[in-house]
């Protein structure tokens, strides 16, 4: 093993003719030995990925890929990293190298890092023969800028040293002799709303830095064009909002910026549609009771008035449900990005004839069966219950809509009011009292013909789900998200209406 430290001064060229890269990929993947699989061009300032090392076009042959396939000796990386300040506008970038004489580097590559820029990444700066462990850099506008350099070889670019920065006054950061800033952990993103995620993160530094920012990158799945956003992050946030649906897709990966030190990016992570909402805020499908209640009539009139002959009938079957679990949470209601929160029912049924007072339904067909004949209302969160009611007096206002009930059951039942107060009739004989019993025969079965329509409600079924609209942008405009609807719940659950004794 050798320890190499030559003296000599070393503008960028153009050597890496004979050099292939073994990769294509839009980001460097890793080899077992944790180098990465690209090689840097001599001089062109190209794109480098997180992990620095610049990306290429492959032209490697077969023979060559699988050559680098079958290297398992690590590429050494440099280490000892400095800068040293000539003129004003000249340094001298120097580090220490020991080579791995089982794979030994083809040359160095320096990387430059603007913290400055649209979209901070590591750069290539400049290249470096084999044995040359010296750069000369020149040129203005270099202070404020991070620097680190990486051996290379055919088929990879090894670990990183150290970085330095210039500062203002030109001079390199000489606390900055080794990596001491550590990168983010943790680094998650949860739903919060329906088109809000929180990008959260955790940072171990036990030293309080004043001047640390988090830096945040994105890029969309399609192009891996990082850009940052338009100011950093305080030091003591661990947490940043993304709103909007045309994030969905989006890739974000950070680093920590100290005083004279910055990180490398974390890895990516990405926001996807099945990306959960915080437990707390989650959109349960919620939980039913139900509760029926029932009045039959017992007579269509109670007295010898004919002249109000719908004030006494009362017949009617109602079935209320009421969420008793998995309510809204009161973090859904107090949030600052909720517009309305509410339940919704869907009521359906595969009998079209009991729907006619509701007019038109959303999918009729044209048939006695209407199995996606339905209709939705809302009900609010302060008062989780809904009714559904049959009731032949209180659901039928529209006259025509009380004639199709009322008197097509007085028609097939030979009921007429005016009969009614022929029961009170003080005379006895025999021809009165089978008139009598004809009277009040058809009355026993126009009460059933009225009973039979609240049967209807056997047939329906409801559904049940919470509906969660956000204002990001702005009150009435804002994204909207569901629960799963319940599975349907019949309400054949009246035996004295569904099954009558």
């Amino acid at each position: 093993m050798k320890k190499l430290t030559f003296w000599k001064f070393s503008t960028t060229v153009a050597f890496l003719f004979s050099l292939s890269a073994c990769s294509n990929s839009s980001a460097p993947d890793e080899l077992d030995d944790g180098s990465s699989t690209t090689t840097p061009t001599s001089t062109s300032s190209t794109k480098s990925s997180s992990s620095g090392a610049t990306k290429t076009k492959s032209s490697a042959s077969n023979a060559n890929q699988a050559a680098c396939d079958a290297l398992k000796e690590v590429l050494a990386a440099p280490s000892g990293f400095s800068i040293e300040k000539v003129t004003d506008s000249s340094w001298t970038l120097s580090w220490d190298y020991t080579r791995n004489d089982n794979r030994p580097e083809e040359g160095f590559e320096i990387q430059i890092l603007d913290m400055d820029a649209e979209s901070p990444e590591w750069e290539h700066e400049g290249t470096s023969n084999a044995d040359v462990t010296i750069y000369k850099l020149e040129g203005a506008k270099k202070a404020g800028k991070y620097y680190r350099v990486a051996a290379f070889d055919k088929c990879a670019t090894s670990k990183e040293s150290n970085r330095m920065q210039i500062k203002s006054n030109g001079y390199g950061d000489a606390e900055t002799t080794t990596p001491k800033t550590d990168i983010p952990t943790d680094v998650a993103i949860v739903r919060v709303a329906p088109s809000v995620w929180e990008l959260s993160w955790k940072y171990s530094e036990t030293n309080d830095d004043p001047n640390r920012k988090f830096v945040i990158q994105s890029s969309k799945l399609k192009d891996f064009k990082w850009t940052g956003l338009k100011s950093a992050i305080d030091g003591n946030v661990r947490h940043y909002y993304i709103q909007g649906r045309d994030k969905i897709e989006t890739y974000y990966r950070m680093a920590v910026v100290n005083s004279g030190d910055t990180s490398a990016f974390t890895e990516a992570v990405q926001l996807t549609p099945e990306i959960a909402y915080r437990d707390y805020m989650a959109l349960n499908a919620p939980g039913l009771s139900t509760k029926y209640s029932y009045l039959y009539t017992i007579g269509i009139e109670a007295n010898n008035d004919t002249a109000t002959r719908y004030d006494e009938t009362i017949t009617q079957v109602v079935a209320t449900f009421t969420v008793d679990k998995d309510l809204i949470s009161k973090y859904i209601v107090e949030s600052e990005y909720t517009d309305t929160v509410y339940y919704e029912a869907r009521w359906f049924t595969s009998l079209e004839n009991y729907n006619y007072y509701k007019g038109n339904c959303e999918g009729k067909k044209k048939s006695d069966k209407c199995d996606s004949c339905y209709w939705s209302e809302t009900f609010p969160y302060q008062e989780p219950s809904i009714s559904k009611r049959f009731d032949v007096r209180n659901d039928f206002a529209d006259a025509d809509r009380k004639t199709k009930v009322f008197d097509y059951c007085a028609s097939a039942t030979g009921y007429s009011a005016a009969n009614h107060p022929k029961l009170f009739d003080p005379d006895t004989s025999a021809s009165h009292r089978a008139e009598w019993d004809q009277i009040i025969q058809n009355e026993y079965n126009m009460s059933l013909c009225l009973q039979s329509y609240l049967r209807g409600i056997c047939g329906y079924y409801a559904q049940f789900r919470i509906v969660w609209k956000d204002n990001t942008n702005g009150k009435g405009k804002g994204e909207t998200d569901w629960s799963e609807w319940t599975p349907p719940m019949s309400l054949d659950g009246a035996t004295r209406v569904c099954s009558p004794e």
